[in-house]
């Protein structure tokens, strides 16, 4: 299991390692930290337009159970 959280570092405490043991229970995780850059507007304008004109061109699909999940991987990479 995998999950990606996004914080401020003003709010890290408790109650967030709380949150934290009770998605993963008593398993072995690795927790890694890198700093995010939230203020270049331009570039999430930009990758915005791209998810919007990748949807655009390749809409929602419903897969059925008996469809090969790899198929629709390739078919959807970019």
């Amino acid at each position: 299991m995998q999950h990606t959280i996004q914080i401020n570092t003003t709010q890290l405490d408790a109650k967030f390692l709380t949150s934290i043991k009770s998605l993963f229970g008593k398993r072995d995780i690795k927790i890694i930290v890198e700093d995010v850059e939230t203020s270049n507007p331009e570039l999430k304008t930009t990758e915005v337009k791209r998810f919007l004109d990748h949807r655009k061109n390749r809409p929602s699909e419903v897969v059925s159970d008996q469809t090969d999940f790899n198929d629709v991987v390739n078919d959807i990479n970019l």
